[in-house]
């Protein structure tokens, strides 16, 4: 499906280096190439694959040493205390995207913002490294009724293929982690509605991994414990006790089966206390790939990326009710569909609106809105100069109805 590409388009149009090619040889870098090795911040490894280029469905990538990861402290043996504030399955609840990796606090990254993209209120203070930032964000998901927040985790200093680009010398994915425990901290102590913190997985970070293999199911949980070693239990989103992992596609991945998904569970219960994960697919992760048969893989939820630009997708078999307001890479992104150009328009405010009256009706148990602040991509929710809160006043009055509380929309 042309949206998921889309979204690498983002990537490489806002970070400005994507994976490329086969890897290569040579050690020199490619003319007009910025490489990544001169930009992880002091004191974090040197990636060794600064000049490798690759290109989704490319070649078997073998993920090598995995030396650059770097979990927390929220893990055994340091850590004990794995108690969680768990959602059940059969309640009815809430999350969005949230892309973490802006800074506008930077002048000449606002000015990039300016006439392309919808802007937040006091931009100079707005940067995945301020805790300020964060709790403003998470006060308006709980004021939009939202239970957890999927943070997009996109590997760390080091990772294969990953770079700083134009955030050097700080490493959002990994830096903005501490910056959203602290507002987390602050919220607690002032009593504030909690909000939990689940992992949205970026798996472009995947770089074409066999997740078959041994070396390629370790590539792939220890992503999962990095992140999560970072966080306090007490903040994890969990279902039913599990902490919600939430995949997205499988374009950066060349094979998987059942076995994948099984060992990100067990190996996670092996450093967290037993506890087993939550895992939400992303639909390509239906049926197993790069096996000479497809085979059929499950886990706890399924749904399907691309509500912003398509609409709310009612597919049987989906158990997340995908929501998004309106999708626009055209500022950008010039050829049409073909290309991964969209401009669906937002309606203003209608569009958001009749894929809310769609989730409701739906019957399933999860409503994710996509997304909190994708702004490159136009799908933003979040309070904006354009649009001032309207569309977080749009998301409480249908998640409210969502779950059946007194108040909310028809």
């Amino acid at each position: 499906m042309v949206v998921r590409v889309a979204l690498l388009v983002v990537l490489v149009a806002v970070f400005g280096v994507p994976f490329l090619a086969t890897a290569q040889v040579d050690p020199t870098p490619p003319a007009g190439y910025p490489g990544q090795s001169n930009l992880v911040p002091v004191g974090m490894p040197t990636p060794t694959t600064a000049f490798e280029r690759l290109v989704p469905g490319g070649p078997v990538r073998d993920p090598g040493p995995l030396d650059w990861a770097q979990p927390g402290p929220y893990m055994q043996p340091n850590w004990s205390d794995f108690s969680l504030r768990s959602f059940s399955s059969q309640a009815y609840i809430a999350t969005t995207y949230y892309f973490y990796w802006h800074d506008l606090t930077d002048p000449v990254r606002r000015e990039r913002f300016q006439g392309r993209f919808h802007i937040p209120p006091d931009p100079g203070h707005y940067s995945f490294l301020l805790p300020e930032t964060h709790q403003r964000e998470f006060n308006d998901m709980v004021a939009a009724g939202l239970d957890f927040v999927l943070p997009v985790y996109w590997g760390e200093p080091g990772h294969p293929g990953r770079t700083t680009s134009v955030t050097s010398p700080h490493y959002w994915s990994t830096e903005g982690i501490p910056a959203m425990v602290e507002a987390l901290d602050r919220n607690r102590a002032l009593g504030t509605p909690p909000l939990q913190i689940g992992m949205f997985y970026d798996t472009t970070i995947l770089a074409n991994a066999d997740l078959r293999t041994a070396a390629g199911k370790e590539y792939f949980y220890i992503n999962v414990r990095d992140y999560y070693s970072r966080i306090p239990p007490r903040y994890w989103a969990a279902i039913d006790n599990k902490p919600v992992v939430w995949l997205y596609d499988t374009v950066w991945i060349s094979k998987f089966d059942q076995s994948s998904i099984d060992y990100l569970s067990d190996r996670f219960a092996q450093d967290f206390g037993g506890l087993r994960l939550f895992v939400v697919r992303e639909s390509q992760w239906q049926a197993s790939k790069g096996t000479d048969s497809p085979t059929p893989v499950t886990s706890d939820g399924l749904y399907a990326w691309g509500a912003a630009p398509f609409g709310f997708n009612p597919s049987p078999e989906l158990t997340v009710a995908e929501v998004g307001p309106g999708f626009k890479n055209t500022q950008y992104c010039t050829g049409g569909p073909k290309r991964n150009c969209f401009d669906t328009d937002r309606e203003g405010g209608a569009r958001y609106e009749r894929e809310l009256q769609q989730a409701v009706a739906s019957g399933r148990h999860i409503l994710a809105a996509e997304t909190w602040n994708e702004f490159s991509e136009g799908t933003d929710i979040q309070e904006t100069v354009e649009t001032g809160r309207q569309y977080i006043d749009l998301t409480r009055r249908y998640v409210d109805a969502f779950k059946g509380l007194v108040g909310g929309a028809p």
